[in-house]
């Protein structure tokens, strides 16, 4: 696998690519030829039905039209009614993000709109439902990301080396090894230290907000070195799982944070309010803002379901674990076929009036780290029925005081 990038360009003609790099575990080529860009022939889909790796062609940035003039031809050709909010350029991976109100009109009947803004303008479309209220957090944090656009493209590609450029610790052994640095038999600070012979890897790193004894991972585990670390998973936002993962930015760590995308979203709200929390109470706080930003600006955002590889022999799959926004339970495919991990932190097994229930059946699984919080004899829930009539009691009673529950 350490020479993908020369097999993918020995099944394209001569002279047709520009550059080839890696986005994480995605291959992505360059070209300058604006006909090999509009027309493979079939190409990419072939290479990617033979490696089975996910392969995007772009065109080069020197080809693709003046932002000003870029901005202006795709608002003629999206029709008004799509109600476009903003568009912003991805100037170092020739894509353009365009912010529509009605996003099926802004792709057009069978995606004929996104092919125009192709053919004419050689940028690459990618179409976003505008928020129904505006977000100034989440504006903020593209805003991160598109300033630094070209670290972005270095770093993606620099993980994409890790993952395919072959061993570098172990090579013969098979083993695994999982170490609780936080979170067993606690609730809080969760953190699990996840090794073979060739990956260092940490699933979740959280902090016990209600305790300053014991409140931070045992990151001075003997077998634990952040010079090794290789990736970072966060299951959900909430501070028990993700509330030290800035830290390990403060102490020099700059690999990968996999995620998805609400996750990553809520996990920077609640970190910047942890950081606002701890100076209000007369604290240092354990990171700062800056630091906050590193995280952002090196998390890789998964859907459901996506299959991508992390390490040479890790490979990971987020499913719903019905917890919470962008809550994901974590399968870990280690070795080639060696063995399979579901990690599922917080889940919920039924849905509720907000979320579906969590995903319970797995291609295949060895191992499984089920979280147990509220998972004892005698921890018996009231029903669904209950909770709503309790909580309808709750909003009835603090509108008749005219009040404000805290």
């Amino acid at each position: 696998m350490s020479d993908i990038i020369k097999t993918v360009l020995s099944q394209i003609p001569p002279n047709k690519i520009a550059d080839a790099g890696f986005e994480g575990a995605n291959i992505v080529l360059y070209t300058k030829d604006k006909e090999f860009f509009l027309d493979n022939k079939g190409i990419i889909k072939q290479i990617v039905d033979d490696i089975k790796k996910r392969v995007e062609l772009r065109p080069d940035p020197s080809v693709t039209m003046e932002k000003e003039k870029a901005e202006k031809a795709i608002k003629k050709m999206i029709p008004d009614e799509a109600g476009i909010a903003q568009i912003i350029f991805d100037d170092q991976r020739s894509r353009v993000i365009i912010e529509a109100e009605k996003p099926g009109l802004a792709i057009g009947k069978q995606g004929e709109i996104l092919r125009e803004i192709r053919q004419k303008t050689f940028w690459v479309p990618l179409i976003r439902r505008t928020p129904a209220i505006r977000s100034k957090l989440i504006e903020n944090i593209r805003a991160v990301l598109y300033q630094h656009s070209d670290y972005r493209r270095k770093f993606l590609n620099k993980t994409g080396h890790r993952i395919y450029d072959g061993w570098i610790r172990e090579k013969k052994s098979e083993w695994i090894r999982v170490s609780y640095l936080g979170g067993g038999r606690q609730v809080g600070r969760s953190c699990l230290f996840l090794q073979t012979p060739e990956s260092r890897i940490l699933l979740d790193c959280g902090v016990n907000v209600a305790s300053d004894e014991n409140a931070y991972p045992y990151l001075d585990a003997p077998e634990f070195n952040i010079k090794e670390l290789d990736a970072v998973i966060v299951s959900h936002a909430h501070l028990d799982h993700c509330g030290f993962v800035p830290y390990l930015f403060k102490y020099g760590y700059r690999g990968p944070v996999y995620c998805t995308a609400p996750t990553r979203d809520v996990m920077a709200l609640l970190l910047l309010d942890y950081v606002k929390i701890m100076r209000s109470d007369g604290k240092d706080p354990i990171f700062d803002i800056d630091d906050i930003k590193e995280m952002v600006k090196h998390t890789i955002c998964l859907e459901y379901e996506e299959v991508t590889d992390i390490t040479p022999d890790v490979r990971i799959t987020l499913y719903n674990s019905g917890h919470s926004l962008g809550s994901s339970m974590v399968h870990l495919h280690v070795g080639n076929g060696l063995h399979n991990i579901l990690y599922t932190s917080d889940m919920k097994f039924g849905p509720t009036s907000l979320l579906e229930p969590a995903v319970t059946s797995f291609p295949r699984l060895e191992t499984l780290m089920i979280e147990s919080t509220y998972g004892g004899k005698d921890n018996l829930l009231p029903s669904k029925k209950e909770c709503d009539e309790q909580l309808a009691g709750i909003i009835t009673d603090t509108i008749k005081r005219k009040g404000k529950d805290s």
